[in-house]
This record gives structure tokens, sequence and C-alpha cells, in this order.
């Protein structure tokens, strides 16, 4: 192989510097540093069906030149500056906040938040803060009921 066509297949395929993201179109775009000088804007980013990210500026993608050529890249789902240590067989969504949903080994579903936890379906709402859990709708229990404080209804205490 010739030193121009090895120079040629080494460009199809770049590591670069995310310095921004647009996320206004119909796909996302990034400003993306692809060798020191080198800024490309305009980069779509290849996001999978039904995952949605934005990270911070800094975090490292991955470009492919379509067919050959420099001026039509795109971009991989860019890796952020903080990543979430997981086990064998575990996944996890999270943020570079701490919020997470972690599906840990032997059946755990494990969600975390620094504010709230929220789940709505058709209007009701279930909702789980440092203040307590709040449920907006109907609720009802197959089982007993156990509270170590008082327990209160519309019409005052129950004891």
């Amino acid at each position: 192989m010739n030193a121009e066509d090895a120079a040629s297949l080494r460009g199809q395929v770049v590591r670069g510097v995310v310095h921004g993201i647009n996320d206004a179109g119909g796909s996302q775009a990034l400003t993306v540093e692809t060798h020191e000088g080198v800024i490309r804007t305009g980069v779509e980013v290849l996001q999978p069906y039904g995952l949605a990210s934005k990270p911070a500026p800094g975090g490292l993608t991955v470009l492919l030149a379509i067919g050959g050529d420099q001026g039509d890249m795109v971009a991989l789902p860019p890796a952020g500056g903080v990543r979430l240590g997981v086990d064998d067989g575990e996944a996890a969504l999270y943020t570079d906040e701490g919020t997470r949903v972690h599906l840990r080994a032997g059946g755990l579903v494990e969600v975390a938040a620094a504010t709230a936890v929220q789940v709505t379906v058709a209007g009701v709402r279930l909702r789980v803060s440092a203040t307590g859990v709040e449920i907006t709708g109907s609720l009802v229990v197959t089982g007993n009921i156990s509270a170590s404080g008082i327990v209160s209804d519309g019409a005052g205490n129950l004891r």
C-alpha cells in the first residue's frame, strides 16, 4: 500500500473532542475538533432509536468519513467525562449529576435521584422525594398496612 492510500484510510475514522452540541433540529449535531486546530461544525450524531443523550462539551466521539469524504462526516454518540462503573452483566442509564437507573445483577432495579423520582401514567402520579411519597390518584392495597406514626384520613386521625 502506498503512503497516499494509507493516509486516506487513516482519515476515514478519527477521534474528536466535542466542543458543542446542537440538539434543536431533527438530528443532533456536533461542533468537534478532529485534529489540533481543525474544527468541524454540523456533524450529525448517529443515535440509536429510543435513546437520547446530550453530554457536556469535552467528551470524546468517533467520526466516520462517509465514502472516505472528510467533508461528509457523521459521529457516533459522544462519551461524557463521567462513567458509572457496573459489574458483569449489569447495565445503567446515568447522568453526570449522579441520577441513575441501574439494572443490577440478581434482578434488582436501583433508581437514584438527588431530588425526586416521579412516575406518571394517564394522570396518576407517584412521586418520591426527600419529603416523602406522594400519590395523586387512587391507592388500592391488597394486604396489610402498617404504620409507626399517625394515620389520617379526611375525617381526622385513625386510632
